[in-house]
């Protein structure tokens, strides 16, 4: 696929979803951009990376949108992020997986780069230790996400 190629159906992505029957115009536009990033951040078209459609809980940036993007060569790979902030293209994206300790859908990896996604897939998640001492390979967001389960001993409920 051409550079020009995915620009066009990069900007057809957001002109067709920058609006929604149920989210301001602005949210939705927000939501649009936020795929299309992550897409071009994969080095895939935009229709392989759809938002999480529970709108009305969806208060960016102080609910994370849920995006989820396929494997265009296995569409049954499916690789789930949270996004906090729009505004800002700096924003990292993390990838979500099971906590290692309590199975809750958390952040487990900081992705900025498709490099960042490599070492992941190649290194997995680190090992939990039994002190309680979070590894530095965690995003700061993993204790901090309250989807933990209450008795998870990595969840920082004061965070």
């Amino acid at each position: 696929m051409t550079i020009a190629s995915r620009a066009a159906s990069a900007n057809d992505y957001v002109r067709r979803h920058s609006t929604h029957p149920l989210i301001s115009r602005r949210k939705a536009a927000d939501i649009a951009r936020a795929a299309v990033r992550l897409a071009a951040l994969l080095g895939i078209d935009p229709v392989h990376v759809q938002p999480d459609r529970r709108w009305s809980s969806l208060s960016l940036p102080l609910v994370p949108l849920t995006l989820h993007a396929s494997d265009p060569d296995d569409p049954q790979q499916i690789y789930n992020f949270s996004y906090s902030d729009p505004l800002y293209d700096s924003e990292p994206f993390y990838l979500l997986g099971p906590c290692p300790a309590c199975e809750a859908t958390v952040p487990l990896a900081e992705i900025r780069s498709l490099a960042d996604l490599g070492v992941f897939i190649a290194d997995g998640p680190a090992p939990l230790p039994d002190n309680g001492i979070l590894p530095s390979s965690y995003p700061d967001e993993f204790d901090r996400n309250p989807s933990h389960s209450s008795t998870c001993p990595f969840w920082d409920s004061e965070g």
